[in-house]
C-alpha cells in the first residue's frame, strides 16, 4: 500500500509527529504493515537545524513501531558537513535508514534558503529495492530536471518519490505538468507529497494542493483534494512492469543516450561555475543566481539588428499521401507545396508576420503505409537546397519572412539514405538551418528513414557533432528546430536550449490516439523546462488517396504555440486547413530568463549527470551503418534487443519478478 500524506511536519517534533501520522493512517485504512508512507517536505529551524542522525533515528523508531516504510525530506545539519542541507530519506520497517539522497538543486522557487546542496557534484542517486517496488527520491525542484529522473531510471527506479512544498505562482501549473511528464519520460510512477499548509509565525498559511500519483503514460492515478490528510491511490508495481515490457512508447528503451554525451561533456568543460565553491546562504545563492543569469545573457547575445516583437504564422495544411505505387509523385508533391504556400499567402504579407512555419510532411507527405524501403522514400525526398526550396525561397523574399518546415530529405553525401529533416530559410531566401530528426518511428522498423544515431560515426565525421543540434542567430532571436517524435525525449530540446535557442520550431504530425495527452504535455513541458517558445505546426488532415475529394482524420490538426513559461498561447482548435498567428515577445522572454525562480537552465549542471549518458543506455549508435537497404529495425529487432538489455542489466524487472533487496544499514549512509 502507498499512502501519501499532505499533513505538514516539523523537524523539531519528528518522532511524535510521524507516530501520530502513522496511527491516523491506520485508523483510516486499516492494517498498514509493510506500506510506504510518503511525507511532504518537512519544516525546520534554519538557524538551529537538527542533526541528521538524530532526526532519522526518530523517524526510524516510528517506522519500526508500525512496521512500515516512511519516506520524506527535511532540512537537517548534514551528517558529513557542518552546514544545513535538505536530505531525502527512506527509513525501513526495521528502523534503519535505507535510502539517503541530499537535494541537488538550490531552493530557487522559495527564493533560496540558508542551505547547501549537491549542485555540480556527480549525481549519486541510489535506488532502494522493496516489496513495493524500487524506490528513488528527487526532492523539491530536483524533479523538474529530466536528467536526474533519467539517472534514477538507469539506476533501476520504478517509483520516483518527490517530497516537496508547492506555491501557487505563475509557474505552478507548469510544475505540476512537469511531474506528470517525468513519469512518462521515465516509464515510472511519480509520487508527489506536498503539505496543505505551512506555519509562518503565528499564521497558518494554506498551500495549493499538488499531492498525487502519476503513472508513466501521464495519466493521473489519483490526486489529493484540498485540505485532505491522506491519499491512498490505486497502485500496482506489477502493472507498471507489464507496461514496461511493451515496445511502444517505452522511452528509456528507445532513446539514444549516446547522442547527448559529447554535448554534455562540452557544456561541462565550458562551465565557469565549476571552479567556484557553491554557496550555503540565501544571500550567497542570490549572488550566484545573478552571476549565472548574467553569464547566460552574455553567451546568448545576438550581434546586429534585433526584432524583439513579431508575429509567427503557423500553417496547418492538408497533404496528399504519395504511396509506393503512386504514379507521378513529383506532381503530387508540387501540388502539396503549392496548396501549403497558398494557405500561408493569405496572411504572410502582413508586415508584422516575420516567421512562417509549415508542419512535418507538409510537402512530401508521410510516405504511405506498407513495407516501405529507403528506395520508396527516395521517390518523394527532396534536397536542401533544391527546386522545392527554391519555390519557398521566392516566397520568403516576396513576403519578407523567414520560412521553416519539415520534409523527407536526401543528401548525396549519404547515398541511398533518406532523412526526416527540418529547414529554416531567412527572409532573403537563404538556407540558414538544416536539422535532421534524431528520434523517429524508424525504431519500430515501420518508417525506413535514417536518423543520425543510426549512422552516428559516419555523420559526425562528415558534418561534425554540432550538426546534430544546430541553432542559428537571427534578428528574430536564436532559432532552432526539431521534428515530431523528438520532443518526447527531453534531452533534444534541452541541448538546443543549452546552445541558446529561444524559439524552437517543432514541425510535427501528431495523430489521433491514446498518446495525445502525453505528447501535448511533453511539448508544454519542453517550453517550461527551457524557457523557450515552442511553435508546433501540424497537418490538419491527409488525403490517403491522393485523388480523393475528402481528407481522412488520422491527422487531427490542433496546431499550437506554447509560451516560454509552458502556457498555451494559442491553438487552431480544429482539424482542416487553418493558418493563425501569435505574437512573440523576445524582450519578455529575456526578462523571464532573468528571474532566478523561473530560469531552470541556469541551475542545470551537466557535470552532475554526464557520466550516465556516456554509458550509452538505450539504443546504441551506428545500428544502420551497413547496407542502407537492410533495415536492422525491421520486426522490432533493435527494440527487442534494447529491452532485453535493460532486463539483463537490471534497469528493468520483468513482470512477475519477486526480486527485492534488504534495507541498507544506516551506518553506511549517514
Amino acid at each position: 500500500m502507498l499512502i501519501i500524506t499532505q499533513e505538514p511536519w516539523h523537524a523539531d517534533a519528528t518522532g511524535a509527529r510521524l507516530l501520530s501520522l502513522a496511527e491516523a493512517a491506520a485508523l483510516q485504512f486499516g492494517e498498514i504493515g509493510g506500506s510506504l508512507l510518503l511525507l511532504p517536505l518537512g519544516e525546520a529551524d534554519w538557524e538551529q537545524p537538527r542533526p541528521e542522525r538524530e532526526l532519522l533515528a526518530e523517524a526510524g523508531a516510528a517506522s519500526n513501531f508500525h512496521g512500515i516504510y516512511i519516506a520524506g525530506a527535511v532540512p537537517v545539519l548534514a551528517a558529513h558537513s557542518d552546514e544545513p542541507q535538505t536530505v531525502g530519506f527512506v527509513v525501513g520497517p526495521d528502523g534503519n535508514t535505507a535510502l539517503r539522497v541530499p537535494k541537488i538543486t538550490p531552493d530557487f522557487i522559495e527564493g533560496f534558503t540558508d542551505s547547501a546542496c549537491e549542485l555540480g557534484r556527480p549525481a549519486d542517486l541510489p535506488v532502494l529495492d522493496t516489496p513495493l517496488g524500487r524506490l528513488g527520491i528527487l526532492t523539491g525542484e530536483d524533479i523538474l530536471y529530466s536528467h536526474y529522473a533519467r539517472v534514477l531510471t538507469y539506476n533501476g527506479a520504478e517509483v520516483i518519490l518527490n517530497p516537496c512544498r508547492e506555491r501557487r505562482d505563475a509557474g505552478f501549473e507548469s510544475r505540476l505538468r512537469a511531474r506528470r511528464t517525468r513519469a512518462y519520460e521515465s516509464s515510472a510512477y511519480v509520487a508527489v507529497a506536498t503539505p496543505h499548509a505551512q506555519l509562518s509565525g503565528d499564521v497558518n498559511v494554506r498551500l495549493p494542493c499538488a499531492s498525487a500519483l502519476y503513472l508513466h503514460d501521464q495519466q493521473t492515478v489519483e490526486e489529493a483534494g484540498q485540505g485532505e490528510s491522506f491519499l491512498k491511490p490505486d497502485y500496482s508495481i506489477e502493472f507498471l512492469r507489464r507496461k514496461r515490457s511493451t515496445l511502444f512508447m517505452n522511452q528509456p528503451v528507445y532513446m539514444r543516450s549516446m547522442l547527448y554525451a559529447p554535448g554534455y561533456l562540452q557544456a561541462a568543460a565550458a562551465d565557469q561555475a565549476a571552479a567556484r565553491e557553491m554557496p550555503a546562504t540565501r544571500d550567497g545563492w542570490r549572488e550566484e543566481a545573478g552571476r549565472r543569469i548574467a553569464a547566460q545573457a552574455q553567451a546568448n547575445r545576438i550581434e546586429g539588428p534585433a526584432e524583439d516583437q513579431y508575429s509567427a504564422l503557423l500553417v496547418q495544411n492538408e497533404f496528399r499521401v504519395i504511396h509506393m505505387d503512386t504514379p507521378n509523385p513529383g506532381e503530387i508533391l508540387r501540388q502539396n507545396l503549392d496548396e501549403a504556400i497558398g494557405l500561408a499567402a493569405r496572411s504572410a504579407f502582413v508586415p508584422n508576420v516575420r516567421l512562417v512555419c509549415f508542419p512535418e510532411f507538409f510537402m512530401t507527405g508521410s510516405g504511405g503505409f506498407g513495407k516501405r524501403t529507403p528506395k520508396t522514400l527516395e521517390r518523394i525526398a527532396i534536397t536542401y537546397p533544391g527546386p522545392e526550396t527554391d519555390v519557398l525561397s521566392e516566397f520568403a523574399q516576396k513576403n519578407h519572412v523567414y520560412v521553416a518546415g519539415s520534409t523527407f530529405e536526401k543528401d548525396p553525401r549519404f547515398p541511398e539514405r533518406v532523412f526526416n529533416s527540418a529547414f529554416i530559410l531567412n527572409d532573403s531566401g537563404d538556407l540558414i538551418l538544416h536539422y535532421r530528426k534524431l528520434h523517429c518511428a524508424d525504431i519500430w522498423g515501420q518508417l525506413p528513414d535514417t536518423t543520425p544515431g543510426s549512422i552516428y560515426s559516419r555523420l559526425v565525421e562528415e558534418l561534425g557533432y554540432d550538426a546534430l543540434f544546430p541553432v542559428v542567430d537571427t534578428p528574430l532571436g536564436k532559432l532552432a528546430a526539431m521534428v515530431c517524435f523528438d520532443h518526447t525525449v527531453p534531452e533534444t530540446a534541452h541541448m538546443l536550449a543549452k546552445r541558446g535557442a529561444e524559439v524552437i520550431i517543432h514541425c510535427t504530425s501528431d495523430p489521433h490516439g491514446a498518446g495525445r495527452r502525453p505528447w501535448e504535455e511533453c511539448r508544454m513541458t519542453r517550453a517550461h523546462d527551457n524557457g523557450a517558445y515552442i511553435l508546433a505546426p501540424r497537418p490538419g488532415g491527409e488525403y490517403f488517396d491522393p485523388h480523393a475529394v475528402h481528407p481522412g482524420t488520422f491527422l487531427r490538426g490542433y496546431t499550437r504555440i506554447i509560451g516560454y513559461d509552458g502556457r498555451l498561447l494559442g491553438e487552431a482548435d480544429t482539424s482542416g486547413k487553418v493558418s493563425f498567428q501569435a505574437n512573440l515577445d523576445l524582450a519578455e522572454l529575456r526578462r523571464y530568463r532573468a528571474k532566478a525562480s523561473a530560469n531552470m537552465l541556469i541551475w542545470d549542471e551537466p557535470r552532475s549527470y554526464v557520466d550516465w549518458y556516456e554509458q550509452g543506455h538505450g539504443l546504441p549508435g551506428d545500428l544502420w551503418a551497413g547496407d542502407p537497404q537492410e533495415n536492422p529495425y525491421a520486426n522490432f529487432a533493435a527494440m527487442k534487443d534494447s529491452l532485453d538489455r535493460f532486463y539483463r542489466e537490471g534497469i528493468y524487472l520483468r513482470p512477475g519478478s519477486t526480486r527485492t533487496g534488504a534495507e541498507t544499514d544506516a551506518r553506511s549512509l549517514i
